[in-house]
């Protein structure tokens, strides 16, 4: 005869109960807590760990960063950092249901746009599962080409086919090249899924997530590379438009989220703009790198 036991565990103080899952040999127990580290959005979602990846070719050992849950590795003799960017674990229900695991309610219009993004994103997830994503903006190293690091003035004032040709030529060992729509829209779902921004702040108003007119602290100029972070990532969401791939823009381009000058209403950093001029140099912009493998 078995008998039933109980075991209680204690959340930490002000943690949010969110829910349990049962894996394999053990209890889940997935709940938010406020954090302080220094983001825009402190909120966090303690969750399954994502899977260690290899590092980059040429460069160090991947590594975390407290409080964080993804994986990080340098390239360029330690120079530039990128964040690994895991899909396998992202499905349709980490847009369709809330993280208590209520059936998600779509209340604007932008919030359907996002939801039918995102759903597009899924269905064209590279079979890899995965991308690596600079943690800065870029900036121009001594020779004038691409670096990620801190602390320097944003490398703008490229067109589209410029930022096509650099990316090719960054890294081409690791698979270098321009993001694909399809990578934002699964990162946007990362960030999501993971608790460091609502649907409301990704669709409605990013305000609060990024760098805008309206923003806390607004600087009402570009900020430096490394200012302000978002799930891990520094000036992705607001401060410059990000130009990606997209086989849907008759010019083969996309402009995405805003620029420090732009209110976040106006400008969510899941807005679109489409069929942009590819020739045309573009001074609030800057092109979103990958590496492919």
């Amino acid at each position: 005869m078995k008998k039933e036991k109980a075991i209680r565990i204690n959340l930490p103080d002000g943690a949010e109960y969110r829910k349990v899952e049962v894996t394999d040999g053990g209890i889940l127990i997935i709940y938010a807590e406020e954090t302080a580290i220094d983001t825009v959005n402190a909120s966090k979602t303690v969750s399954k760990a994502l899977p260690k990846p290899t590092p980059l070719i040429g460069g160090t050992e991947v590594y975390k960063k407290e409080s964080l849950p993804y994986w990080y590795c340098k390239i360029k003799d330690g120079r530039d950092e990128f964040m690994h960017l895991y899909f396998g674990d992202l499905t349709d229900d980490d847009i369709l249901y809330t993280e208590d695991g209520k059936k998600r309610e779509f209340v604007t219009a932008r919030q359907k746009k996002f939801k039918a993004d995102v759903m597009k994103a899924l269905e064209n997830m590279p079979e890899e599962g995965f991308r690596w994503i600079p943690v800065y903006e870029p900036s121009r190293d001594d020779s004038g080409n691409p670096q990620y690091v801190a602390g320097k003035d944003v490398l703008r004032n490229l067109n589209s086919y410029n930022w096509e040709e650099a990316f090719q030529n960054y890294s081409p060992e690791n698979g270098s090249r321009m993001a694909s729509i399809t990578t934002y829209f699964l990162l946007l779902l990362r960030l999501l899924k993971d608790g460091f921004a609502t649907i409301e702040q990704l669709a409605d108003d990013s305000k609060e997530i990024g760098h805008y007119r309206d923003s806390k602290d607004a600087k009402h100029e570009f900020e430096k590379t490394g200012e302000r972070q978002l799930g891990g990532l520094y000036g992705f969401a607001g401060n410059t438009y990000k130009i990606v791939k997209d086989s849907e823009s008759s010019s083969g381009f996309s402009l995405l989220g805003s620029n420090y000058y732009e209110i976040g209403y106006d400008c969510p950093l899941t807005g679109v703009g489409r069929d942009i001029g590819p020739s045309i140099t573009r001074y609030t912009s800057v092109g979103l790198l990958e590496l492919t493998k």
